[in-house]
């Protein structure tokens, strides 16, 4: 009687301290780890064709551009309406046809024009217009991500982003 009760004893023993002693089944991971933010994303709010001028579409879009993102040289097919919603956007107008005017929180219309090669910095509330065929290029040397809300009226049978290969002008301070 004595050695079964010994054994049950050191039966339960043993089992407790395995319980305490094997490894764990792996479960799911608790947080995905951060990644690298995408340095530009593109969402499309909204869009329809336009029923004043035929072949055109009016757009809405929200541009996110990650810290240290850069925004290469492009034209977009239709004139638009850039305003920044939070962050800040370095704005550089490289050539091309037509103008880029500006505008501040609270101002009906731009009125200042942004001449080729200044480097010029939007932050929340400023905004700016972009006739079609201006070659020009973005990004953000700030600490957070610049949120752009775009609206316009666009060629509806070309890409709203068409790159450009052009020779990036030496920014004016």
């Amino acid at each position: 009687m004595r050695r079964i009760l010994l054994a049950v004893v050191l039966l339960g023993l043993v089992s407790t301290v395995g319980l305490f002693t094997v490894p764990s089944v792996p479960a799911a991971q608790d947080a995905t780890p951060a990644g690298e933010a995408a340095p530009l994303t593109l969402e499309t709010l909204g869009t329809a064709p336009s029923i004043d001028a035929p072949g055109m579409m009016q757009i809405l879009f929200r541009v996110t551009v990650a810290p240290g993102g850069v925004v290469p040289s492009h034209i977009h097919p239709g004139q638009i309406i850039v305003a920044v919603q939070s962050g800040t956007l370095t704005y550089t107008v490289l050539g091309g046809e037509g103008e880029t005017l500006r505008g501040g929180a609270g101002t009906p219309t731009a009125e200042e024009a942004i001449t080729p090669g200044t480097e010029v910095v939007f932050g929340p509330g400023d905004w700016f217009i972009e006739h079609p065929a201006v070659v020009h290029t973005a990004r953000n040397t700030g600490d957070e991500p610049a949120v752009l809300l775009i609206s316009g009226l666009v060629a509806a049978d070309q890409p709203f982003l068409q790159p450009m290969e052009m020779d990036m002008a030496t920014p004016a301070a």
